[in-house]
């Protein structure tokens, strides 16, 4: 059978209670603490509830003829709506802390997020500028070239790749580069080269170095010479005597023939052409005479 305490006993018994219950909470302290938000409070919170928690024990075990009364219970209940509000105000407080702070820490990150996509959003913004300033420039460029005819593009493209000397000295231009008009019939209404009077015998120098694709005396060019460097042709034509063989490497100012009247001609001269594949250039355009 339980045995029955005396007050005495009780009010012993309880003190036991509390300094085990406190001596154990104790030997757990030595461990290491782990920090959490709001941990402090939450601590002190519970070692203040628990020496409450003895405290009642305590007053029970005293006054155990008056708890049980009407009068004690009305009472009772009042003190639980009062601590039960006390505890919720301060659970709400304990909350309301811990959401600052770790609004307070996203903070930063927020800003560095923002900073970020800040950054990347004007990166985007100089990358689309530069794309429309080559838009631009390229833009430019093509409407540089459609201004241009192709004759003045090859021109450029000539005088910036190739070296060019006048294959004649002393001579004087008889007729240039396009649309003539003649009293000799023979002579054509569009020139594709250029005419350079000379004395008969007058010798011809290489305007380009190149290889001799051609050799021939027939046509209206007469005898006539054809020198390729590339995709450029240099032409002689209406020689009286040609000092080169086809398949021959010439260098520039080498001499490749003589000035003569042969062919399609109203009198001594050269005719000299420049042709890019198998456009025509003016070789007024590349050269003074």
């Amino acid at each position: 059978m339980e045995k029955i305490l005396n007050d005495d006993e009780k009010i012993r018994r309880a003190e036991e209670i509390y300094f085990r219950r406190n001596n154990r909470n104790l030997s757990f302290s030595n461990k290491p603490a782990i920090r959490e938000k709001g941990g402090f409070k939450n601590k002190f919170f519970l070692h203040l509830l628990l020496m409450f928690n003895i405290a009642v024990i305590i007053f029970a075990v005293q006054n155990k003829d008056y708890i049980f009364t009407s009068e004690f219970l009305g009472e009772l209940e009042r003190y639980n709506v009062n601590i039960s509000a006390k505890i919720t105000e301060f659970l709400k407080e304990t909350v309301a802390d811990e959401k600052k702070q770790e609004i307070n820490d996203e903070i930063p990150s927020q800003n560095s997020n923002e900073e970020k996509m800040q950054n990347e959003s004007n990166e985007e913004a100089n990358k689309i500028a530069e794309n429309s300033n080559l838009e631009g420039e390229n833009n430019g460029e093509q409407e540089l070239s459609s201004s241009l005819t192709e004759m003045e593009l090859d021109v450029q493209n000539l005088k910036a790749s190739y070296s060019f000397i006048k294959p004649l000295e002393g001579g004087i231009v008889s007729s240039g580069f396009g649309s003539r008009e003649s009293e000799y019939q023979k002579v054509t209404g569009y020139h594709t080269g250029v005419d350079v009077a000379a004395e008969k015998g007058t010798k011809i120098k290489a305007s380009m170095e190149g290889i001799v694709t051609l050799v021939s005396s027939e046509g209206d060019y007469g005898k006539h010479i054809k020198i390729r460097c590339n995709n450029v042709t240099t032409l002689y034509a209406h020689c009286s005597s040609i000092f080169v063989k086809e398949g021959q490497i010439v260098a520039q100012g080498q001499e490749i023939g003589a000035v003569g009247s042969t062919g399609n001609s109203t009198g001594p001269h050269l005719h000299f052409e420049i042709r890019v594949d198998d456009r025509f250039v003016d070789p007024l355009q590349i050269l003074s005479f």
